[in-house]
């Protein structure tokens, strides 16, 4: 099956897509066919824009960290709800018994998924998302749903944490911003029913004066390794950008777990259409996806024009780097998040001079080099990661151009 791009992604060749055992077309017809509308309805989300601050620890929030933030908003006279993060593997879609999307056999569809206490973040949310969480049903994600072909009244098919089968009605669709950027929502207790439990973060919103709330955050958890921002910006150059734009942008696979750490194997279908091999000046021969390689030879072209070329280690890239990699994202506690590694978006050089959460040995230099070419890098996050660089915007002087 072949899902189209988005207009946000139509600088891209072609369509990329999901190896699926039915398609859209014929989730399409049935709903002619049962008077269903074609496009999604979504919900309305909550008002207060961009007044939210996101408080994330990596690898998981703690209970010192949670504590301290409901106490800090209590008193700047704000509010605030734990928010837990994860992927759930998809099993299917499907609408009057007829399947509306389905992998293959023993494969799943990553989906990064939210869950919520519907009551406290009802004004983040918007009231029709709020009730069709109470109500036990799932939420999807605007972009999601348009992936997916789901609407209203479909079921859905997925595995639990806890390694159940479960199957729940979708009972809303919600913008994007309203939930994170989540592909799938559930409330928090409907979640914890299948062993869905990972406060990743909390968002405090109602405060009275910003500046004053973040400076009480960091003093009340000035040991602990904390990122505070507002609410997430898929537009923010050197941030990661959101799974579901991923999926939108670069295409969507069906995977399953190999049982060899976190290692997966992803469908041939979707890796034969997108992964190629290239050979690149410095670095060597590898593979990545076939959207990214302009911009990798461009920003390689560039270190090599700036006399930049002797820092790069290309046997350490051969060896311990490199871009496509199918597996989940390493290091601590993710969830069971994917690896922008597995899409062949993202590239580690250095990485024995770089360890993950460890000292950052990359020349500032070639970071720029990489982020000007549309690359974030892992340097400025909150648990670093130097060597790592992944793509995620077409730069603004190719746009400008």
């Amino acid at each position: 099956m072949k899902l189209g791009t988005s207009a946000g992604a139509a600088a891209f060749a072609r369509p990329v897509g999901i190896h699926l055992r039915a398609t859209i077309s014929v989730a399409m017809v049935l709903a002619m066919v049962l008077g269903l509308p074609l496009a999604p309805a979504v919900a309305a989300s909550g008002t207060l824009g961009s007044a939210v601050i996101g408080v994330t620890e990596p690898g998981g929030l703690s209970t010192e960290a949670e504590l301290a933030v409901v106490g800090v908003a209590a008193e700047h006279g704000a509010r605030s709800v734990a928010l837990h993060r994860g992927t759930i593997q998809l099993t299917g879609v499907y609408r009057a018994g007829v399947v509306v999307q389905e992998p293959d056999p023993g494969y799943f569809i990553p989906m990064s998924s939210l869950a919520v206490d519907p009551g406290r973040a009802a004004p983040l949310i918007g009231g029709d998302v709020a009730a069709a969480l109470r109500a036990g049903t799932l939420v999807f994600g605007e972009t999601s749903a348009n992936l997916r072909g789901a609407q209203v009244g479909d079921d859905v098919e997925f595995v639990g944490w806890d390694g159940s089968r479960q199957r729940l009605v979708v009972g809303a669709i919600a913008p994007d911003e309203a939930v994170w950027w989540s592909e799938l929502v559930f409330s928090e207790a409907v979640a914890a029913s299948f062993g869905f439990e990972r406060k990743s973060s909390m968002a405090v919103w109602g405060f009275r004066a910003q500046d004053e709330i973040v400076i009480d955050l960091w003093t009340r958890l000035p040991d602990i390794r904390l990122r505070i921002s507002s609410r997430d910006d898929p537009a923010d150059p050197d941030g990661v950008m959101p799974t579901v734009l991923v999926k939108e942008k670069f295409g969507e696979f069906s995977y399953r777990p190999t049982g060899d750490g976190d290692r997966v194997v992803i469908d041939q279908t979707w890796k034969d259409e997108n992964i190629v091999n290239v050979t690149l000046p410095l670095l060597g021969p590898f593979r990545c996806h076939r959207v990214v390689v302009p911009y990798l030879r461009s920003a390689i072209d560039e270190l090599i024009n700036e006399g930049l070329w002797a820092h790069i280690d290309r046997q350490d890239f051969q060896i311990a780097g490199g871009c496509f990699n199918p597996r989940l994202i390493r290091g601590g506690d993710k969830g069971g998040a994917v690896s922008r590694h597995t899409w062949g978006i993202a590239i580690d050089i250095n990485p024995s001079d770089n360890p993950y959460g460890g000292r950052i040995g990359m020349d500032p230099d070639i970071a720029a080099i990489f982020q000007k070419w549309g690359f974030a890098w892992g340097g400025g996050w909150t648990y670093t990661d130097g060597g790592h660089f992944e793509w995620n915007h077409v730069p603004d002087h190719l746009l400008e151009g």
